[in-house]
């Protein structure tokens, strides 16, 4: 298991490595809307689990039997070359804390945008291994940008999550939720004088039973 998951490190760490060349000039835009575009056969394709969440015990939380694992990118539409991306992966015998066997730390890096997700005592991370949870399971993301400007966040996989698991994007900054399952792409606005629009307060993964 270990030695699966440091030859997904290293193949994350090329992919990722690759994409984080030549940031151009961006320029500001209005407020951004949701892009409600529907996935395409290859950008979110889900697959049929017979996993199932099992009920909490009184006072106890229960873990979902679910191994699967969802991939979200961060990119720039102005430099199609500027992406960041990570996984979020799901497994019961694993845990919400940050765990250096399972785990990918997130390095800084000299990109013009970063995506990170946060483990449940607050270490940002390319990979994240985490049980999902009969009570539904939140991950925080992080969102940084050098440049004032419209991003994007797509869910481009959705692999072996069982499909009466609803996977919701949740925007604080502007009161909004979306279904990403529906809509695998939201366009936002990053405002480098206004701390609300980016770090680790605004986005949030959301996976919870119908």
């Amino acid at each position: 298991m270990i030695n699966e998951h440091k030859m997904k490190k290293k193949i994350f760490t090329v992919l990722t490595g690759a994409s984080i060349l030549l940031a151009a000039c961006q320029k500001d835009s209005s407020a951004p809307q949701p892009d409600t575009t529907p996935a395409d056969a290859t950008s979110a394709t889900t697959q049929k689990s017979t996993s199932s969440i099992t009920t909490a015990s009184s006072g106890s939380v229960a873990n979902d039997t679910t191994k699967g694992y969802l991939r979200v990118e961060m990119i720039d539409p102005a430099v199609a070359a500027l992406t960041d991306d990570i996984i979020l992966e799901f497994s019961p015998a694993s845990t919400p804390v940050y765990s250096p066997g399972y785990d990918a730390r997130t390095f800084p890096g000299t990109a013009g945008i970063g995506l990170s997700s946060l483990s449940s005592d607050g270490v940002p991370l390319a990979i994240n291994e985490l049980p999902l949870q009969s009570i539904g399971t939140t991950i925080p993301l992080v969102v940084d940008a050098k440049l004032t400007g419209v991003y994007k966040l797509n869910l481009t996989a959705v692999n072996a999550i069982p499909s009466n698991i609803n996977i919701w994007l949740k925007d604080k900054q502007q009161k909004d939720s979306l279904d990403f399952r529906l809509y695998p792409s939201y366009s936002f606005n990053i405002n480098t004088a206004d701390s609300t629009t980016y770090g680790k307060s605004r986005f949030s993964v959301v996976l919870r039973a119908k």
